[in-house]
């Protein structure tokens, strides 16, 4: 793991980290706005199985608006040194539902920036790995 700490002294590596950071909250907070009551994410029509789809987590109602309300706290807490492990493992598997449904509803463009928010996801989990190694790995005895 000395290796990841190493490649934090690039000076690139590091532009990379808070691109991702930034991009990762200004993007959950977005979509999360998008979420909130009386807003709908899209207007497609509910016969393009896009729109349908939206129309469907839109008609859940709360569950609709639990999951925005979720995306802005997570986007708020990622700015902040002190949550940014907690908020990155807890974006991961949102940030995988989004690229999955966007590849299986056939998204145009959209499986691009899901996968680069999967890798930038990623680079935060890697970048914060010394916090939660002991998770993955065998306890010295």
């Amino acid at each position: 793991m000395e290796k990841i700490e190493k490649l934090k002294n690039y000076r690139l590596l590091t532009l990379l980290y808070w691109c991702a950071r930034i991009g990762m909250g200004l993007a959950f907070i977005a979509s999360g706005a998008r979420k909130l009551p009386g807003i709908k994410f899209t207007n497609l029509p509910i016969e393009n199985p896009v729109g349908f789809y939206f129309e469907a987590m839109y008609s859940t109602g709360f569950y609709w608006n639990f999951i925005g309300y979720f995306q802005i706290l997570l986007g708020v807490l990622i700015f902040f040194n002190r949550f940014v492990v907690l908020s990155s493992l807890l974006m991961m598997p949102i940030v995988i539902n989004i690229f999955l449904i966007s590849v299986s509803l056939n998204m145009r463009g959209t499986p691009m920036i899901t996968s680069a928010m999967v890798l930038g996801n990623l680079l935060l989990l890697l970048w914060h790995f010394k916090n939660y190694r002991t998770i993955f790995l065998k306890p010295v005895q």
